[in-house]
């Protein structure tokens, strides 16, 4: 199921083998990057406990010179190896196969971990040597203040289905024996679950470690950006179609993921009612969408004026959805 293509490599030799290795992909993160190599640098652990693999998926600009930068110092063992942007399960998988620890945590390069993660996973990952370890993740506090209506982070605060790389550990031996990310997921959505729900079929426990968190980054994508990311993550829904328990547990009615989509069918339905001259119906169906938006622009703390680009949002996401399921033959929305 994996195919990897080794890349150019740069390593610091370990004085000995590390008890875990952390496998980063990157790709034109710089800034981003560089915090979360400083927060690796502080995470209260020997510096021969562990190692970092950074794998530079076909990056421009400044990354490259940041992580020769980072390698000459000392304090932080650091591999390094070099593709092509040949997609993100492929990077992870060159990173773990050239890692040298028996324990694997992927992080993300939009990721901080605090003080005393590495250290919170490895212990549950000691306690339960065959288990996947998984810890929350919530928005870097001092960016909280930088929410806003295009902004996109991570919040996960319990056990999730989604075995999300942000913040998961796995015993080496369990990837090679799952064969390691499918590379048939181009995109940074699905490969993740699909990795978890492989181990979970096989019998393999999903332990959560609250100690163990990490921050994620709130990031600006402006208007543009966050629409972009509407029309991407179509082939996401293989992983529904591959796992019905994956489907049983987190669709409902079987195939909807998303509660704003069946509401949005229901406001067009609405809408062709009122063309029709029967405004009363289609204003009841309509009705269950409008709150959703107000609702949304309210968590968003966003003015009501922002919810005819929240409904824009929602047609391209379900447009996205129906482009999937068409190419998969499974309805999810």
């Amino acid at each position: 199921m994996s195919h990897v293509i080794p890349g150019e490599r740069f390593v610091t030799s370990p004085d000995r083998v590390p008890t875990v290795s952390v496998v980063v992909a990157t790709r034109d993160r710089a800034g981003r990057l560089a915090a979360l190599l400083a927060a690796l640098r502080e995470q209260g652990i020997g510096s021969s406990e562990f190692e970092v693999v950074v794998v530079d998926d076909g990056s421009q600009g400044g990354t490259a010179e940041l992580l020769e930068r980072e390698r000459a110092r000392a304090g932080l063992r650091i591999e390094v190896l070099r593709r092509n942007g040949n997609g993100p399960a492929a990077a992870r998988n060159a990173g773990w196969l050239a890692a040298s620890a028996p324990l694997i945590a992927f992080t993300d390069d939009d990721c901080e971990p605090p003080p005393g993660w590495l250290g919170a996973l490895t212990a549950a990952a000691g306690a339960n040597p065959k288990a996947i370890i998984q810890g929350p993740t919530v928005p870097i506090p001092r960016e909280l203040g930088d929410q806003g209506p295009f902004t996109r982070t991570k919040m996960i605060v319990k056990p999730s289905p989604w075995y999300q790389t942000c913040n998961i550990l796995y015993p080496r031996a369990l990837l090679e024996r799952l064969g390691g990310f499918d590379e048939g997921f181009p995109e940074a959505l699905g490969e993740d679950t699909d990795l978890g729900w492989r181990a979970r079929e096989q019998g393999v426990e999903l332990v959560w470690c609250e100690e163990a968190r990490m921050h994620h980054a709130v990031d600006d994508l402006g208007p543009a950006g966050y629409l972009k990311g509407a029309l991407q993550g179509a082939d996401g829904v293989l992983v529904f179609k591959r796992y019905p328990g994956l489907r049983a547990e987190a669709l409902s009615l079987g195939s909807i993921r998303n509660p704003a989509l069946p509401r949005l069918g229901l406001a067009v339905v609405g809408a062709g009612l009122t063309l029709r001259r029967r405004p009363a119906a289609g204003a009841l169906l309509a009705l269950p969408y409008a709150r959703n938006l107000a609702a949304r622009c309210r968590e968003r703390r966003v003015s009501l004026a922002l919810a005819p680009y929240y409904a824009v949002f929602d047609i391209l996401a379900a447009w996205t959805s129906l482009r999937g399921s068409v190419r998969h033959r499974i309805l999810v929305l």
